[in-house]
């Protein structure tokens, strides 16, 4: 199973400048907020900023990394000794959530930064690779397991929940009204049951 690196506590300077990046960034927008603007609302100066992260689009990425995704990446880091039918349900059922989080939208701007934005692309691509990697050993164990069909690769089946994931997130960021939670969680058990292979062996 493939283990998420492990990531260092956020240290208080760090924590400050995040939350003033979140709030900054949802105000102005990635390409208009500055980081003395990011530096003042944290109370600390510009080189507090150079001496924590690279840059905007460092800061950026760590402000959308605080929470949005996280319970994601801890579902899938904590896969081992999961019933795999059991935890790809709750992946599905934890897509559609609600909540006054703002780090959705802060996606948002990240994505359409990143078309002009080379090193917030790399960190973004980074990411996603990383969760594909850990979507692709649940897939894996699962099929080992019996519960996944041969018939659709491994590779499919985990960047589609990673784009799955990404567009829920961004539908979050949008606003948009999410499903009702009884008929979400009916969709994810039906398409569950189309990668189970059938008792008679045919795919």
């Amino acid at each position: 199973m493939v283990q998420a690196p492990p990531v260092a506590a956020p240290t208080p300077t760090r924590e400050r400048l995040i939350a003033a990046a979140i709030e900054v960034f949802a105000e102005q927008g990635y390409e208009g907020a500055r980081l003395h603007d990011i530096a003042r609302a944290a109370g600390l100066t510009t080189g507090a900023v150079y001496a924590n992260f690279r840059g905007k689009a460092e800061l950026l990425f760590a402000a959308i990394g605080t929470r949005a995704g996280a319970e994601v990446d801890g579902l899938l880091a904590a896969a081992a000794g999961t019933d795999t039918r059991t935890l790809l349900a709750e992946l599905g059922d934890r897509l559609p959530q609600n909540g006054p989080r703002p780090e959705p939208s802060l996606l948002v701007d990240a994505l359409a930064a990143a078309r002009r934005d080379d090193d917030l692309a790399a960190l973004l691509r980074d990411r996603l690779a990383h969760r594909e990697q850990l979507l692709s050993a649940v897939v894996e164990r699962a099929r080992s397991d019996g519960a996944i069909t041969d018939a659709v690769s491994t590779d499919a089946i985990a960047r589609f929940c990673t784009m799955l994931t990404t567009g829920a997130l961004v539908l979050r960021g949008l606003g948009i009204e999410q499903p009702d939670p009884n008929e979400w969680h009916a969709l994810i058990a039906r398409l569950l049951d189309a990668l189970t292979p059938s008792e008679d062996g045919h795919e």
